[in-house]
């Protein structure tokens, strides 16, 4: 069984009793403990010794009437999810050095009945004030795979650069992504880079003015150093440090080259 249904099939025997009764059948149990065991999965860390680590900060997003009918019961509910986090910490062999953090909140762009969760691992303050050298996490991506040997970044508007650090990385203009984008036109929740087997993957999250690549729309789409992304308008430029080489496909691995009058010719 792979880690992802392990995830799965722990979740199914954490929605039983107190944690069904705080859903009062609004949310079905069992889809809100298996997106955080999703969550988990995906933003695990690996540290320096080796030792694959759980997240330490949730967000479940609902739709504003769900959260609303949940405010009463909200201490017990996250006080509930605390406890479902760390044993699927423990159960899956994933490290947690930390009580787990996890808040529910309103998200306006969710459907009733929807759920949503964002996880991230953040080091403990002392370690952070500290500034102690070589503590930051390795992060694996989707392939189970190290970061590739050189460094993504992205350009946003032509000022800011944000390096690429973490396996997932979120886009938007609501303050709990990763990269904000504070324009009208962007979507809450707009669009997400995922690192898959060491190369990052732009999806768009059903933005309501969508996503493009070099003039063209995506919904899913590798990204290759200088691509020009356009969330609703606004431009961000992706790039690597040294870039890495686009594959040529199967039987190309020798480029043609051109002479003067356009005919092609063999190098050398």
């Amino acid at each position: 069984m792979n880690r992802i249904a392990r995830f799965e099939a722990l979740a199914e025997r954490l929605v039983e009793g107190t944690f069904a009764r705080l859903f009062a059948g609004r949310l079905r149990p069992l889809e809100v403990v298996t997106h955080l065991a999703r969550a988990m999965e995906d933003h695990q860390v690996l540290s320096p010794g080796g030792v694959r680590q759980a997240p330490t900060h949730y967000w479940v997003y609902l739709h504003p009437d769900d959260c609303a009918a949940l405010e009463a019961e909200q201490q017990a509910l996250e006080a509930e999810l605390v406890r479902d986090v760390t044993e699927l910490a423990a159960q899956t062999g994933l490290a947690l050095e930390v009580v787990p953090s996890v808040h529910v909140l309103p998200d306006e762009d969710m459907a009733p009945h929807e759920v949503r969760v964002d996880a991230r691992w953040m080091p403990v303050e002392t370690d952070a004030e500290a500034g102690v050298e070589g503590t930051r996490e390795m992060e694996l991506d989707e392939g189970g795979a190290a970061p590739p040997p050189g460094h993504p970044f992205l350009i946003l508007e032509g000022q800011r650069h944000v390096s690429l650090v973490h396996p997932v990385v979120s886009v938007g203009r609501a303050l709990d992504n990763a990269i904000i984008l504070e324009d009208p036109r962007v979507s809450r929740h707009h669009a997400q880079l995922r690192r898959r087997y060491g190369r990052y993957v732009l999806y768009d999250l059903g933005s309501s003015r969508g996503t493009q690549i070099n003039g063209y729309p995506v919904e899913e789409c590798v990204l290759h150093s200088g691509d020009v992304i356009s969330f609703a308008g606004v431009q961000v430029i992706y790039g690597e440090d040294p870039p890495t080489p686009i594959p040529l496909p199967s039987g190309e691995d020798t480029p043609l080259l051109a002479n003067v009058n356009g005919e092609e010719i063999e190098p050398g």
